[in-house]
């Protein structure tokens, strides 16, 4: 049995695309494959064994010190494991991915997460462009962009992300005095923050709070906090930074709140979705296409924090009959199309039918 996976990535960073190479690599494991990760940083936001768990990491130095030797660790780690499938997940990991698949024969697997492909990667990732065996998106945003732009020669397929699905009976239907909103981000560059901030300075006058569960470092804490001083908004903000019990804050909200520059396919929303949460979140390309389609909530415009906050009372004004048919209706659409059952067997067949090819 082919059965050496070698997945890559940028580094183990406690984020949408992180947390779905894992899920995907503990089910490979479950199914008796042999799992191998390499992190192209020293990064490690995980609280995991991972070596306990049967899928050994191998995370690389900085690259600024020690170029030559990385070079040397990926040449060697391939060389030794012989992978029958490479996955690699970020763009980064994609370019090296494919400069390894020159020189040793393995099936090639790049996961396109966002639709947007950073500048600095743009010439590198053309020149190597063809490489792939597959091409898999987590959205049909990305792949219409990618194949529209012609950044990809060949087509690819959507593989969802894989959405944990809470039974009926542990969802919550919140009364609460104020109405809860809840933000599930960290502050980094993609992260809109000041366009909601902004937003909930304009309602002031409102009976509300939005609970914000995200990593966050002194950099964006320090901003965050005289932000919400100036604009005089701390009634109506709490920062809990990162919290591994990020559904409780979830299962405690009316509704779910998010404002980013771009997005790949937010877990976050798809979760919101999952417990049945009505959604406010920013226009942009892969948002547009599940809100408008299922009709879970409201699209902002991008940047804008008059229509954010215009957006925002009126899923406040609602009667409770009407948030609660969005919160079912995205429900509905996460158990159709982002289970883990459904997901999960996506990628093993996709695996399967490569490696017997």
């Amino acid at each position: 049995m082919a059965n050496r996976i070698l997945f890559i990535t940028s580094g183990m960073n406690r984020g949408g695309a992180e947390t779905q190479l894992l899920k995907v690599a503990m089910f490979l494991r479950d199914k008796k494959y042999q799992i191998k990760i390499i992190s192209l940083t020293s990064t490690n936001e995980f609280d995991i064994d991972y070596d306990k768990e049967k899928i050994p990491v191998v995370f690389l130095k900085p690259w600024k010190t020690n170029f030559y030797s990385n070079l040397k660790t990926l040449y060697s780690i391939t060389k030794d494991y012989k992978p029958n499938v490479v996955i690699a997940f970020m763009f980064i990991s994609i370019i090296f991915a494919r400069l390894l698949k020159l020189v040793f024969r393995f099936k090639l697997i790049s996961s396109i997460r966002t639709s947007v492909l950073p500048r600095k990667w743009y010439i590198p990732f053309k020149l190597t462009n063809g490489l792939d065996d597959e091409i898999i998106y987590n959205s049909i945003a990305s792949k219409i962009d990618f194949e529209t732009k012609k950044l990809i020669n060949k087509g690819g397929k959507v593989i969802h992300n894989c959405i944990s699905i809470p039974e009926t009976e542990d969802l919550i239907n919140v009364k609460s005095i104020s109405f809860v909103w809840v933000c599930i981000a960290h502050f980094r560059w993609n992260k809109d923050y000041k366009t909601l901030f902004q937003a909930i300075e304009r309602m002031k006058g409102l009976n509300f709070r939005v609970d914000i569960v995200g990593g966050i470092d002194k950099k964006y804490s320090s901003w965050a906090n005289q932000f919400i001083e100036q604009a005089d908004i701390g009634a109506h903000v709490r920062i809990l930074g990162f919290r591994a019990d990020a559904q409780h804050f979830l299962k405690q909200s009316n509704a779910f709140v998010l404002s980013s520059f771009s997005e790949g396919m937010p877990n976050a929303l798809l979760e919101a979705m999952a417990h049945e949460k009505p959604v406010v979140v920013t226009d942009i390309d892969c948002n547009r296409l599940i809100v408008q389609s299922v009709k879970c909530g409201f699209l902002a415009e991008k940047q804008n924090a008059e229509d954010l906050a215009i957006k925002m009372k009126a899923i406040m004004e609602m009667t409770e009959a009407k948030r609660s048919l969005l919160g079912q209706n995205g429900r509905i659409y996460i158990e159709e199309n982002f289970s883990e059952g459904v997901v999960l067997d996506h990628w093993l067949s996709t695996i399967k039918s490569l490696a017997t090819a």
